[in-house]
């Protein structure tokens, strides 16, 4: 009887664990500055169509970063000067913790070299397992070379 009622208590504390796990998730703020180097991808006829982005920075929630993804270009129907981007990159954390960012709304201005856009948070690992949010960012890159710097700020939920 005491074991089944021990059992019984151990099964509700789990029950509340596990049910605060989802409730300690807080939205705050985000902040992040970055610099590295985008090594660009074309296809047959020599038009860029992508770029393998590589970097490092200092974020909030982050410490010191490095960031790896592929973002892709597409030409703007509509503007021969602009493209539209996409993709994908990892951040990884100071402590190893990787956060997912994915690109919505991306721009980038072919004759300056200034992109803009929005990335969304979509998990990760360790404390970003679950990670959400959005943030604005605005890069600047030598379209020559591949450099970029990069300024994102927003809000984070994890």
């Amino acid at each position: 009887m005491k074991r089944s009622l021990n059992i019984k208590i151990l099964v509700v504390t789990l029950i509340l664990l596990v049910g605060s796990l989802a409730v300690a998730a807080t939205e705050r703020p985000f902040s992040a500055t970055g610099r590295g180097v985008g090594v660009f991808v074309t296809d047959g006829a020599g038009n860029v169509i992508a770029a393998d982005a590589n970097g490092t920075g200092s974020g909030t929630h982050l410490g010191l970063f490095s960031s790896a993804g592929r973002i892709f270009f597409t030409p703007d129907p509509n503007n021969p000067t602009r493209l539209i981007t996409s993709g994908e990159a990892t951040i990884t954390a100071a402590d190893g913790d990787k956060l997912i960012i994915v690109i919505e709304n991306g721009e980038q201005d072919v004759v300056s070299g200034i992109g803009t856009g929005n990335f969304r948070f979509s998990g990760g690992t360790g404390r970003f397992a679950n990670a959400s949010g959005l943030s604005s960012y605005v890069v600047e890159q030598n379209l020559l070379t591949g450099a970029y710097q990069i300024t994102f700020v927003g809000r984070i939920d994890f």
